[in-house]
C-alpha cells in the first residue's frame, strides 16, 4: 500500500475504536497528570501546525481523500484559539500549510495548491494539477518558497476510480509562480512526495515514498542528483548547506551531501520510523515502537537512545507521533497522547505529562494502537499539538 492509503486505513480504525479502549499508565498508582490546554480547536485529523507570529495554521483531514469530504484550513489566534478565518476545501483534506511573505500556501487531497491572503483567508490564486481520482494522490507535504517560486510535491491520476496503490498516478515536484500560481516547471519523481520539499541554495530536495531523495535545480527542475536511501521516505527531510538528513521507513538513517547526494554517513535502527527532527547538533529519529534515537549531525554517532514505554496491557509501546527540539530540550509526542521531555544533549528525562483526554473506563489517554497524534510545534512558552484538535499547553511545568 502507499503511504496515503495506509494512513487512511489507520486513521479510520483509530477514529472508530478510540472510544471503547483507553491506555492506562500509572505513576505512583495514578494516571499521569494532564496538562490542561490553554485552548483547543476541535475537528478531525489536523495536520502538523505551523506557528506564525500571531497565529497558528493547520489543515483538517490531513492525508485523507474522499470525493464528498469537506475539510477546513484555519488561522487561529495564538492567545485564545479563536478563528481569524476558516477556508473550506472539498474532495479530501489539505496538506501542511506554509506561511511566507503575507500568504498561506498549501496543497489538498484533490490535487490543488492554494495561496491565501494571510490576514483575510481570501484566495489569491489556485493551481489545479489535473487529477480526477477519488482516492489517493494529493499534495500533502508543506510547500517551500524561494526566489518568487512555490515548490510542492503533487501526485495525481486522470482516472476517477483508480486504485490508490496502482501505478496510474503521476508523481511530480512542481514549481509555481508565487504571484500567479502558474506552473513554471514540473519534474517527474518515482513516487509521492509526502513531506517537504526543502530548499538548499538553488537546489530543491525532496524525498519520496519509493525511498529516493532527489536534488533538483530551482531554476528549471533539472535533476542534479538522486540517492536511494531505503524502502520509503515518509517523514520530514531536513536540508541546509551542511547536509541533508533523512530517515527511511525501514530504519535507515543518512546524511547526504546537498550538492551531490553523496552519502556522508549512514546508520540503521530497529523499527519503523515515524518521526524526525533536527536541531543545531543532533538528528532525532522516532519509531512506531516508541523509541527515540539522537545522532550527531556531523558524524552519525549515536548520542543517546530511549526505548518505548508500555504498561503490560498494550500490545506494543505507543508510537512516536512527532518530535521537536529547541537545542536544549527535546519534546516527544506519542500516540497515547503523552509528551516526554528530554535533555537534548544527554537524553536525560526532564518531564512527562498527558495532553490527551481520558478514553474508556479508567483510561489514562488514547489507545496506543492507533495513530491519533499528528504534530508538535514549539512556541515561546507553549507547545502546539495536533491530532483530533489543534491545542496549546504550557511548555514548562508550573511550580
Amino acid at each position: 500500500m502507499t503511504e496515503l492509503s495506509r494512513r487512511q486505513v489507520l486513521a479510520g480504525l483509530g477514529t472508530a475504536a478510540v472510544g471503547v479502549g483507553g491506555y492506562r499508565w500509572f505513576e505512583d498508582g495514578q494516571c499521569l497528570d494532564r496538562r490542561e490546554p490553554n485552548w483547543a480547536f476541535h475537528g478531525e485529523g489536523w495536520s502538523a501546525p505551523f506557528v506564525g507570529e500571531s497565529a497558528v495554521y493547520a489543515s483538517e483531514n490531513h492525508g485523507t481523500t474522499s470525493g464528498d469530504m469537506v475539510s477546513r484550513v484555519v488561522s487561529l489566534r495564538r492567545y485564545d484559539g479563536s478563528a481569524n478565518w476558516v477556508f473550506t476545501v472539498t474532495g479530501g483534506g489539505a496538506g501542511v500549510p506554509l506561511v511566507a511573505d503575507g500568504s498561506v500556501y498549501f496543497g489538498t487531497g484533490a490535487d490543488y495548491v492554494y495561496a491565501l491572503d494571510r490576514r483575510t483567508g481570501h484566495v489569491e490564486w489556485e493551481y489545479d494539477a489535473g487529477g480526477r481520482e477519488t482516492y489517493g494522490g494529493g499534495a500533502w507535504g508543506q510547500p517551500a518558497k524561494t526566489d518568487g517560486r512555490v515548490l510542492v510535491g503533487i501526485s495525481h491520476s486522470e482516472a476517477a476510480d483508480v486504485d490508490p496503490t496502482s501505478d496510474r498516478f503521476t508523481h511530480r515536484v512542481v514549481a509555481l509562480d508565487d504571484a500567479s500560481g502558474e506552473e513554471v516547471w514540473a519534474t517527474d519523481v518515482d513516487e509521492t512526495v509526502w513531506a517537504g520539499p526543502e530548499i538548499v541554495g538553488d537546489t530543491v530536495v525532496a524525498g519520496t515514498e519509493a525511498g529516493s531523495v532527489y536534488g533538483l535545480a530551482v531554476e528549471d527542475g533539472r535533476q542534479r542528483w538522486r540517492t536511494e536511501v531505503g524502502e520509503m521516505v515518509w517523514e520530514d527531510v531536513f536540508a541546509d548547506e551542511s547536509a541533508v538528513h533523512v530517515a527511511s521507513d525501514d530504519g535507515r538513517v543518512a546524511a547526504l551531501a546537498p550538492d551531490s547526494g553523496a552519502e556522508r554517513w549512514t546508520r540503521s535502527i530497529s523499527g519503523t520510523v515515524s518521526a524526525t527532527e533536527r536541531d543545531g547538533e543532533r538528528f532525532f529519529v522516532g519509531t512506531e515502537r516508541g523509541a527515540v534515537v539522537a545522532f550527531s549531525r556531523s558524524t552519525g554517532e549515536e548520542r543517546w537512545r530511549v526505548t518505548g514505554e508500555r504498561d503490560g496491557e498494550a500490545d506494543e509501546a505507543p508510537g512516536i507521533a512527532d518530535l521537536a527540539s529547541d537545542g536544549s530540550l527535546a519534546f516527544v509526542f506519542d500516540h497515547r497522547g503523552y509528551v516526554r521531555v528530554f535533555d537534548a544533549a544527554s537524553g536525560e528525562r526532564r518531564d512527562r505529562f498527558r495532553v490527551a483526554e481520558k478514553t474508556g473506563r479508567d483510561g489514562c489517554g488514547w489507545s496506543p494502537r492507533y495513530r491519533r497524534g499528528k504534530g508538535l510545534a514549539l512556541g515561546d512558552d507553549e507547545l502546539y499539538l495536533s491530532g483530533p484538535w489543534v491545542q496549546t499547553v504550557d511548555r514548562y511545568r508550573k511550580t
